[in-house]
């Protein structure tokens, strides 16, 4: 499988040079706000990085990602997240650096409380979380669903923590995404991260119903 994505992105490449031959190889690093996920490929700290459409939760989450994130082990989890109340869905990479999480709660959430919720939850992350810095907060919409999100650094062992949380409402349910990679990540990264909330898709089913 790995000798197979070689040569997917040795093609890409090519198609690529093809398309755009006066497009340097340094291109899209940190120019924009947002990385350009609309590509199979993305360039990440000067490493090719394929994306695809990753379905979770039965098909009622979609979002675009990496392919190199992996599901973390059992055990992986355990370290990295001690806590109960660890997300119950993680990809990671093999460095443990990079980490994407979800967690549908049991937590009631309406839609149209989304933007409510949101400014509740940064207010409880700022006040009982040591935050070193905080980036901003805001709301977006994308195809009749309301996300929240929130940035901010946070200190960790011999490093600090850039965290990205976005907030939705899926089947009533309170529906908590994070991103977070080490802040010499964050440059690199943080881009990619932002383009993937953009990408973040909910469906309710038909029992769940959608906003009233």
């Amino acid at each position: 499988m790995k000798h197979m994505d070689e040569k997917v992105i040795s093609m890409l490449i090519e198609a690529e040079a093809k398309r755009n031959p006066a497009a340097s190889s340094s291109a899209g690093t940190g120019q924009t706000d947002r990385a350009d996920l609309s590509k199979l490929l993305v360039e990440i700290e000067g490493e090719k990085v394929m994306f695809h459409e990753q379905e979770l939760l039965d098909g009622r989450v979609r979002i675009t990602m990496p392919r190199s994130l992996r599901p973390m082990t059992r055990q992986e989890a355990l370290v990295k997240y001690p806590s109960e109340r660890r997300p119950a869905i993680i990809f990671t990479n093999d460095g443990l650096s990079i980490n994407l999480t979800f967690n549908h709660t049991a937590n009631v959430l309406d839609e149209a409380d989304v933007e409510e919720f949101k400014d509740a939850m940064v207010q409880i992350t700022r006040s009982t979380q040591p935050i070193r810095e905080w980036i901003g907060d805001g709301v977006q919409q994308a195809e009749e669903k309301t996300f929240g999100y929130c940035e901010f650094m946070s200190p960790a062992l011999n490093t600090n923590i850039y965290n990205l949380m976005i907030f939705a409402s899926l089947d009533k349910r309170f529906l908590i995404c994070t991103f977070n990679c080490i802040e010499e990540d964050k440059k690199a990264w943080r881009p990619v991260a932002l383009a993937m909330l953009d990408s973040l898709r909910v469906h309710e089913t038909a029992e769940g119903g959608g906003a009233q």
